[in-house]
């Protein structure tokens, strides 16, 4: 049973970035056999199966009292299970000595595991793209490209379901404590400095702030949103609003050159001028 002890505890295969193909055909081999044992033992406790939510390793194989299962079968206990009314329990003698004999039957011989080419493998490789350190994750949302750090806010633009299963409601905002770019996810928090509590792709986010101390040292003049008008006195015109929308400001960035009869520039998430616009309607 080479994959018992990972199945153990939370921390196994690798904190859970290990999980191998088929680990619930392993698991179901382990508990199958084990519990056969156990109650040829005479063990007053059962293994069952429980997937767990959140950011570490979710194959678990966890104890309860059979009293506490009764009329599950055993083919029921190798489904994740809701024992509610149950306490985990640790193996007794029984169940420890039922674990000592399983492992000497070469459980794992009887699971087979083919291998097949995904059918996203050729879209991941026209994606694909080099990573540097400090690049943001970037996603497409609403024709919009959307560049998140760690560290920025972000508003969900459909819903996500965090760790608990609490479902997170399509525009809320959020903390972005960390992103990975492959595969694609961010990890939100209520506020900066915060635990994550709920893991979303990119595509689910639209970006409401850069953080300042990237803002400070960027040189980006692309139409990257949130976007803010500003006069050339480097006022911000916080009276027109935020704008996530490149038509939408644009068509904003006229009516405020008119209405205040001076030069009107669009600053991008990164606070750098990407277009600029006269009174007369001419743009830079």
């Amino acid at each position: 049973m080479r994959y018992w002890d990972d199945m153990r505890t939370k921390y196994g295969f690798n904190d859970g970035g290990a999980v191998p193909d088929g680990a619930e055909v392993y698991r179901t081999v382990y508990i199958r056999a084990v519990n056969k044992l156990a109650e040829q033992l005479n063990s007053s406790v059962r293994a069952t199966a429980y997937d767990r939510a959140g950011v570490h390793n979710w194959c678990l194989i966890l104890f309860y009292n059979v009293k506490d299962l009764h009329g599950h079968t055993p083919d029921e206990l190798t489904e994740p299970l809701d024992v509610s009314a149950g306490e985990v329990l640790d193996p007794d003698a029984a169940m420890d000595e039922a674990i000592r004999q399983a492992y000497l039957l070469d459980l794992d011989g009887f699971v087979q595991v083919s291998v097949d080419l995904s059918d996203d493998f050729d879209n991941f490789v026209t994606a694909i793209y080099p990573v540097n350190e400090g690049d943001p994750l970037v996603a497409e949302v609403n024709g919009q490209p959307q560049h998140i750090y760690p560290d920025g806010r972000v508003q969900l633009v459909r819903e996500a379901t965090a760790f608990d299963g609490t479902v997170l409601a399509v525009g809320s905002e959020y903390a972005v404590t960390w992103i990975d770019h492959h595969p694609p996810l961010a990890g939100l928090a209520a506020q900066s400095g915060d635990p994550v509590f709920a893991m979303t792709s990119p595509d689910a986010l639209m970006v409401v702030e850069i953080p300042s101390a990237i803002r400070a040292e960027s040189e980006n003049c692309d139409p990257v949103p949130p976007f803010h008008l500003r006069d050339l006195d480097d006022e911000t015109l916080d009276e027109y609003g935020e704008f996530f929308d490149w038509n939408t400001v644009q068509t904003a960035m006229q009516r405020a050159s008119q209405e205040l009869s001076k030069s009107v520039q669009i600053v991008n998430g990164y606070s750098n001028t990407v277009t600029c616009c006269d009174p007369d309607g001419e743009s830079e």
